[in-house]
C-alpha cells in the first residue's frame, strides 16, 4: 500500500474505500445544497497543535494529514455543516473545531445519507489511516474509539 503524503492522495483513497459522494473545499462547499449526510473532513496540518478538551487526556497533534468522520442531518445540513467548519473565525464548539482553526489546508468528501461511523469503519479498513486521539469527536458514539484519524505515511 502507497504512503499517503498529500490531501490529493487522501481523495483518491477515500475515493475507492468510500461511498460514492462529492468533494468540497471551502472555495466550492455551496454545491451540496440542502442534502443531509455524512463527511470526511480532511485537515492538513503544518504544525503541532496541542489538545486540551475537558473530555479528553492532554494531547498533541503532530504536523500531518489527519481525518475525522462527521455527520450533518440538522438544519442546512451538509452544506451548513462544513461552512462551518470551513469558517475559521467561530465559537469552539466541537472537538473537531480545535482542529479546524489551525489547519493548513481543509477539504471533505461528503456523502449524501451516509453514516458517520460507518465512514470511519471503511476508512480504518482501508489501511492507510490509524486512530489519531482514542474519543476524539466519538463521545455520542457506542462502537467507535475515534472519529479522527491519521493518514500513514510510512
Amino acid at each position: 500500500m502507497s504512503a499517503i503524503r498529500n490531501v490529493e492522495q487522501v481523495r483518491d483513497r477515500l475515493e475507492t474505500c468510500a461511498p460514492r459522494g462529492e468533494w468540497v473545499t471551502p472555495a466550492r462547499h455551496e454545491t451540496l445544497g440542502p442534502a443531509k449526510g455524512a463527511y470526511v473532513l480532511v485537515l492538513r496540518m503544518d504544525r503541532a497543535v496541542p489538545i486540551s478538551i475537558k473530555t479528553l487526556p492532554a494531547n498533541r497533534l503532530n504536523p500531518g494529514l489527519y481525518l475525522y468522520a462527521g455527520s450533518a442531518y440538522g438544519a442546512g445540513g451538509l452544506t451548513a455543516r462544513l461552512k462551518r467548519h470551513f469558517d475559521v473565525n467561530k465559537t469552539l464548539h466541537w472537538h473537531v473545531d480545535h482542529l479546524t482553526t489551525q489547519a493548513a489546508e481543509l477539504a471533505a468528501h461528503a456523502v449524501p445519507d451516509a453514516n458517520e461511523c460507518e465512514l470511519a469503519d471503511k476508512m480504518l479498513s482501508a489501511g492507510g489511516f490509524e486512530v489519531a486521539v482514542a474519543g476524539f469527536g466519538s463521545s455520542d458514539c457506542r462502537g467507535c474509539r475515534s472519529h479522527l484519524f491519521k493518514a500513514c505515511h510510512d
